[in-house]
């Protein structure tokens, strides 16, 4: 029932997406090119003050509240196995800024998700589970879906581009020269 219960709550957090962000054109934020996902922090606990707690009530740890020189940082066991699955940064003031989300339960970052003023802003999915993030999701400031970029083969450049206004998709762009720029457009509206 516990797993069920996870499982629905991780794919409520999929059915979001992405935010306005400068980047490099052609240019997949993270992933790519044989590169995992780094933390953004490092994930050790020496030097941090830690606060647990046992939300199951099975009298084992299942959150950790990390404090060290003014920052924080929040560990969640989602499926009560033991191992960290979420990891969340709040700024200053206790808003999440970012969630970093294991969601094939391997020790590997899957989903990254980025806030601002407590709106989702950007969406990193590895959608196989293997590290490499291929696909981003962007959304405006008022969280509503503005583009996908996917990277279809793997390489680190987006080779499709989903455009949408209102949430709602108008435009497919695709990079068939290897660029790293759309070239062919699919107007959909």
């Amino acid at each position: 029932m516990k797993i069920v219960s996870i499982l629905t709550f991780l794919s409520f957090i999929l059915l979001g997406c992405g935010a306005e962000t400068q980047k490099e054109e052609g240019k997949l934020p993270l992933g790519g090119q044989g590169k995992e996902r780094a933390r953004n922090e490092n994930a050790s606990r020496s030097g941090w003050s830690v606060t647990t707690f046992d939300l199951n009530q099975d009298d084992k740890p299942d959150q950790w509240i990390l404090s060290k020189n003014g920052k924080k940082r929040i560990e969640r066991d989602l499926n009560f196995d033991g191992k960290v699955d979420l990891w969340q940064y709040p700024d200053e003031s206790g808003s999440i800024v970012e969630e970093e989300m294991d969601l094939d339960l391997d020790q590997r970052v899957d989903l990254v998700i980025f806030y601002s003023k407590g709106v989702m802003t950007r969406k990193e999915l590895s959608t196989d589970f293997s590290g490499l993030f291929t696909i981003v999701k962007f959304y405006d400031t008022k969280g509503k879906l503005l583009l996908i970029e996917r990277d279809e083969d793997g390489d680190g450049d987006v080779d499709i581009w989903e455009y949408y206004e209102s949430s709602r998709p108008v435009r497919t762009g695709w990079d068939t020269t290897g660029d790293g720029k759309p070239d062919t457009f699919d107007n959909l509206g």
